[in-house]
């Protein structure tokens, strides 16, 4: 887009500016126009038109769904500051603000490293220009509704609300897949066909009895932007989970596996299997420490790659951090002496960085005026564990994720499950996506609890009547 440089003229109305001594009212978007012509002076003299404008009424249009149709129709003038601020927020920066903001039509358009995505963003300056917009149109949302999306959705310190979001999708994930797993266990294909069951009704949800009003443009701009990194996430993760599988046989190591634990629990004559949750992120590293050997054949029997105990050690800061995220995606724990880990987990962590090494395709992450990052997979994840720049990446860990949660299921022998319970995942990812389509905060802070709730629910009677029918 061709600037046009401009200075600052005289502000002679506080009108279509945001300020806690807002009133309802109207106006038009000729109105408007005449107060920006005031406002902002081009160098050139050229005038602010409906024309200037098009761009940003288009991208109202693409992300809330709001349309202008002509500069007479009467609009409530919080619509017109949206507008304004937008404008005014696309002329001023540096880069194209409408363009990096537009919604993403399709898989193809989206992206993981979008600003917000990520605990701490890379593109620091997308993440505070859109930061810098949420607060502006914050300032006339009634502070109790903004209260209850946060009571719903609790915000970290550099946590960003995308990720919360993911959180708490992933709560609701993690006790419905408690519930099944207790219940069906015993067989991987009930275990996947009742996950099956329980995907199909959210294929096509309907949200029209959750109650909720149209919202004004500045509350559905204000959830529109605080979202846009979880749309994008919603639409690139089932393709990312895709072109990341492991394309290889995975090896069975169970007896393998079970013979180590008994040799390595000997002499304490306690013995525990593969499976058992006896390692924390503090000690998991004593097995490669004294059990070098036997790791490279554990980790070579699951990958078909030939490995060596310097391969192994030259993963193991990596596995650590791969391990910490599965930690705290499944156990919500941070804690890096908690029991959450197994010997199929480690096995699976080196697993997954050796797969990348030998067969792992490139992988390049992209935002919107970025700076090229590189392709390397293994370079990008050990960028993000320096101390100094603590960014990672999120499509390349979870690269890394996907393959681990692969590995781990076929160790223990739930293959059929896991690929039930991925597609169960996005299903739930999709309908958070319809649901915060809505761009109402009351009807998302009753639709998300609401929704979470439906999901528990379903598993609970679906294992209910089956064990009912069983009798």
């Amino acid at each position: 887009m061709e600037r046009v440089a401009t200075r600052q003229g005289r502000i002679t109305s506080t009108r279509f500016q945001f300020s806690k001594e807002s009133v309802d009212a109207t106006g038009t978007l000729s109105e408007l126009i005449a107060s920006l012509n005031i406002e902002i002076v081009k160098m050139n003299g050229e005038l602010i038109t409906r024309r200037s404008l098009q761009r940003t009424l288009n991208f109202l249009q693409s992300s809330i769904g709001v349309k202008v149709i002509s500069t007479k129709q009467l609009l409530p003038v919080a619509t017109l500051k949206t507008i304004r601020l937008l404008f005014l927020s696309d002329q001023s920066h540096k880069r194209n603000v409408l363009q990096l903001l537009s919604p993403p039509k399709d898989e193809s358009k989206a992206f993981m490293e979008f600003s917000t995505t990520t605990t701490l963003p890379r593109d620091n300056e997308a993440s505070s220009l859109i930061q810098t917009l949420c607060d502006s149109l914050a300032i006339e949302i009634d502070p109790s509704r903004l209260e209850t999306i946060s009571q719903v959705i609790p915000q970290r310190k550099d946590h960003s609300f995308a990720e919360e979001l993911l959180l708490h999708a992933g709560r609701a994930t993690d006790e419905v897949s408690r519930i099944v797993y207790e219940a069906f266990f015993y067989d991987d294909e009930l275990l996947a066909s009742a996950t099956s069951a329980l995907t199909r009704p959210l294929e096509q949800p309907s949200f029209d009895l959750i109650e909720g009003n149209t919202p004004q443009a500045h509350e559905a701009m204000y959830v529109y932007l605080q979202t846009l990194s979880f749309r994008h996430f919603v639409l690139h993760y089932p393709r990312h989970l895709e072109e990341t599988r492991v394309e290889i046989k995975i090896g069975s190591i169970r007896e393998l596996a079970v013979r180590f634990c008994r040799m390595a629990t000997h002499p304490a004559r306690a013995h525990y299997g593969p499976g058992a949750r006896v390692f924390s992120i503090s000690t998991y590293h004593y097995l490669l420490l004294e059990y070098p050997e036997e790791m490279c054949v554990l980790v070579h029997e699951a990958t078909s790659i030939p490995t060596s105990v310097d391969q192994l050690q030259s993963h193991e800061d990596r596995a650590k951090a791969l391990l910490m995220s599965y930690s705290l995606r499944t156990f919500d724990c941070a804690d890096p002496d908690a029991l959450v880990l197994s010997v199929y987990d480690v096995v699976a962590a080196f697993s997954s960085f050796c797969y990348q090494q030998k067969h792992g395709h490139k992988y390049k992450p992209y935002w919107h005026g970025q700076k090229d990052q590189g392709e390397d997979p293994k370079r990008l994840f050990k960028k993000g564990l320096n101390k100094d720049d603590p960014h990672q990446h999120q499509g390349v860990i979870q690269i890394y994720l996907n393959r681990f949660y692969e590995y781990r299921a076929s160790f223990h022998g739930r293959t059929a499950s896991h690929r039930a319970w991925m597609n169960y995942q996005i299903t739930v990812l999709r309908a958070y996506h319809l649901m915060l389509d809505r761009k109402d905060i009351t009807a998302i802070t009753i639709g998300l609890p609401v929704l979470s709730f439906y999901c528990v629910a379903a598993a609970q009677d679906f294992v209910f009547d089956h064990s009912r029918l069983a009798r």
